[in-house]
């Protein structure tokens, strides 16, 4: 994926709009020993910014989102006195990314396409392998599920938050989901939002997305999505934001961000919880509060609700904000609707928690992402 108009900064290896004669790559490609780099363009010449595959602590064990969703150290490799139009081959496992200039210095038009410019050629990877801890984990937490499942029990994989990153540890995840849904059998995974940092080009938020769900849906069971601040690629006031139809592309093949999906004896109801164009951005609009009435008022008979969503339902559950929209007309539904709501269920908070204050168990889960 070439971007033109993006240079990658000599100094720190991080992105910059604005430069019409250069072309880079916002994504961050994996090279092994052996892989090259070959121009087949000379009307262009290139650098290459490398990133050990390093993990700074502070990306660890910190509240932060890293620059350019890269847990990599750059190695400070890029120099605009080294453009070449030579072979580039790499030595050592590392992330990199290019920057192209045309060699006369004229600006790159937006239909250059990066592919037809230089060819990675690549070696095979070598196989990940599952770390034992990940293997212990997941026979502790299916031989549970296993001793409480009953006949007719109905289960789930349940996850939020997984922001993901680059070099970062969404590998491990997906394979720990794998492992649980070969053990148990999901009836199907449930995503509560905040797929990746939504900090970059709405170009590679998508790319990056594309991979999340599509890992996932190679378990073969069905995924459903509640849509986080995050999906929407506003986050740090990123100027390069999803639309909503863009949203419902990306993440429903079209369809709404807010429906619900009927099951025996249960609906589950997922809520958008996000408007980036609002005063107050977090909460519920009062179409999104409406819409929840119709549901509950129309569940089939003999049937209870699960409502998911990416943000808490009430202020006084929500972390990062001083006040959500809605929060009054939400408290309304909880305490009208208990004996119809097994549950609200929510991310966001990055914090385990259950809330039983209004009558119907409001259950916060962590973030994936740790």
């Amino acid at each position: 994926m070439g971007y033109p108009g993006m240079r990658i900064n000599e100094s720190d290896g991080h992105e910059k709009l604005g430069f019409p004669e250069f072309m880079s790559s916002p994504l961050f490609y994996l090279a092994n020993p052996g892989d090259k780099l070959i121009l087949c363009n000379k009307a262009y010449k290139f650098s290459v910014a490398t990133y050990a595959l390093d993990v700074d602590p502070k990306w660890l064990y910190t509240y932060g989102y890293a620059p350019d969703q890269s847990w990599t150290v750059y190695q400070h490799d890029l120099k605009d006195s080294n453009y070449s139009q030579k072979e580039y081959k790499f030595s050592k496992q590392v992330y990199f990314r290019l920057c192209l200039q045309k060699a006369d210095g004229t600006a790159i038009n937006n239909d250059e396409d990066i592919n037809d410019i230089i060819i990675f050629s690549t070696q095979p990877t070598p196989p990940y392998k599952t770390k034992p801890w990940i293997n212990d984990e997941a026979k502790i937490i299916s031989d549970t599920v296993k001793n409480l499942r009953t006949k007719h029990d109905m289960v789930f994989a349940l996850m939020t938050d997984t922001h993901y990153t680059v070099n970062g540890t969404w590998q491990d995840t997906i394979d720990s989901v794998k492992l649980l849904h070969k053990a148990i059998g999901f009836d199907g995974i449930i995503h509560l939002g905040d797929i990746s940092d939504g900090m970059v080009t709405k170009e590679a938020t998508q790319f990056y997305a594309k991979k999340i769900l599509s890992d996932l849906k190679s378990c073969g069971v069905p995924l459903w999505l509640a849509v986080g601040n995050h999906d929407t690629n506003y986050f740090k006031n990123n100027p390069s934001r999803l639309s909503i139809e863009e949203q419902q592309e990306l993440y429903f093949d079209g369809k709404e961000l807010r429906h619900f999906v009927d099951l025996p004896r249960l609906r589950m109801i997922f809520l958008d919880s996000f408007d980036p164009n609002e005063k107050f951005r977090y909460g519920y609009s009062s179409d999104c509060i409406a819409w929840i009435k119709h549901s509950l008022d129309n569940l089939p008979r003999g049937n209870k609700a699960i409502i998911f969503s990416h943000l808490p339902p009430l202020t006084r559950l929500q972390f990062w904000a001083k006040a959500i929209r809605g929060n009054d007309e939400i408290t309304e539904v909880l305490q009208q609707y208990k004996d119809k709501i097994l549950a609200w269920i929510n991310g966001h908070n990055h914090a385990d928690f259950i809330d039983n204050k209004e009558g119907v168990p409001i259950i916060s889960i962590a973030n994936a992402k740790c």
